[in-house]
């Protein structure tokens, strides 16, 4: 018997996708994302639009696995969907691809699109991009920028984007990070902003006493 033989079809596969066990869940993306990625990959993205979270969320946990051949797709979705729960998903897709491949090279087109993301009227979409700035922030690739992109967040006049980018920067164990932290907190009389300021300083300096 030929090993293609015993491979799930993708249907099951797919069913094992929406399985509550998250082990079951990561062996079906594995062999999706190995076996059926041209058939996969779509059908994936077609169910971002889905209205069911546990449905997209599944999905979004799939793309993860598909590495460099989900960006252009990604980018194309955010760009053109009119379904504002798949625009919500394509940011954290990328977190999950950054986080099962790390340190790997991209297009600066992913940054022009997190860059957009951080100043949407929709925070969950924002929520989504400063999270992915924070994985790439503790990456090698584009992690100045990451960091600089966060950085800039926290000038701005929402104060739960200041406190979720400062959140994100509090995990990045960078000189940069840990920068422009201070200057939030040394440059900010709001009590909210002191106390996110102050939060993520500490956090940061956890991280860091950690490490050494």
């Amino acid at each position: 018997m030929s090993d293609d033989s015993i491979i799930p079809s993708i249907d099951a596969l797919f069913e094992d996708l929406m399985h509550p066990n998250p082990r079951i869940q990561e062996e079906a993306c594995l062999i999706l994302s190995e076996h059926y990625q041209k058939e996969a990959m779509p059908k994936l993205l077609q169910l971002f639009c889905h209205h069911d979270p546990k449905v997209y969320r599944a999905a979004v946990k799939g793309i993860g696995f598909f590495g460099s051949s989900a960006f252009d797709p990604l980018i194309e979705l955010y760009a053109t969907t009119e379904n504002q729960t798949a625009r919500r998903c394509c940011p954290k897709a990328f977190v999950q691809l950054f986080k099962n491949f790390p340190d790997q090279p991209f297009p600066d087109s992913v940054m022009e699109m997190l860059e957009q993301g951080i100043d949407d009227t929709d925070m969950v979409v924002v929520q989504g991009a400063l999270m992915c700035l924070g994985q790439i922030g503790k990456q090698q690739f584009k992690s100045e920028e990451a960091i600089r992109l966060l950085a800039r967040s926290l000038s701005s006049e929402n104060v739960a984007l200041i406190f979720s980018a400062s959140q994100a920067l509090a995990d990045i164990p960078n000189p940069m990070a840990e920068d422009a932290l201070q200057k939030l907190q040394e440059n900010n009389d709001d009590p909210l902003i002191q106390e996110a300021a102050q939060s993520a300083l500490a956090r940061l300096q956890n991280l860091l006493n950690s490490r050494s």
